[in-house]
């Protein structure tokens, strides 16, 4: 199949109102592992290059010994278009390793924005339950509750701080 195919039936899918996060997810998928693939090809071939230029500069130093300069010559023309190859290499490999990383973000992006849309649903489904009024009195409540716990606290406190108080002056009138 096609990369430009597939686009296409995307792309047309869209102007239908297709939910297409699994397809998108997938087809990030799919283009990770040929990038991936790729960048291991590239880096095979520019292995294999340099490789060559070693054999190369050992055969230039061999000619050079040996006085052939104009095989020299040409060898040196070789061992610079394979050092540019091998430049080129390395720009595209971080070029593809830059488009991978795109491709992660763009997953990571999808991801999340599926996790703001589940978080938003949720978060109007509970507010269309919530109930302000029943809630308003619901929390009136509790703060008149809440105060008559405290009035009672208090009470028990004062009551319990004059018992010992009581104790305390006994204890010391007997000792007396």
């Amino acid at each position: 199949m096609a990369a430009g195919s597939f686009n296409f039936s995307i792309t047309s899918q869209r102007l239908k109102g297709y939910e297409l996060s699994s397809i998108n997810i997938e087809l990030l998928r799919e283009n990770k592992r040929m990038i991936d693939k790729s960048i291991r090809e590239i880096e095979r071939e520019r292995q294999g290059l340099q490789a060559q230029e070693k054999k190369l500069i050992v055969e230039i130093k061999k000619n050079a010994k040996q006085g052939q300069m104009g095989a020299v010559r040409v060898m040196a023309k070789d061992l610079i278009r394979t050092r540019h190859q091998i430049e080129k290499f390395y720009k595209l490999k971080s070029q593809l390793q830059g488009v991978a990383l795109r491709i992660q973000t763009l997953k990571s992006t999808q991801a999340m924005g599926e996790a703001m849309k589940g978080v938003t649903k949720a978060m109007g489904q509970m507010n269309r339950q919530m109930n302000l009024p029943s809630l308003q009195k619901i929390m009136q409540e509790f703060e008149r509750q809440n105060e008559k716990m405290e009035m009672v606290t208090e009470v028990m406190g004062d009551a319990i701080d004059d018992a010992l108080e009581g104790d305390a002056e006994e204890e010391k009138q007997k000792s007396l």
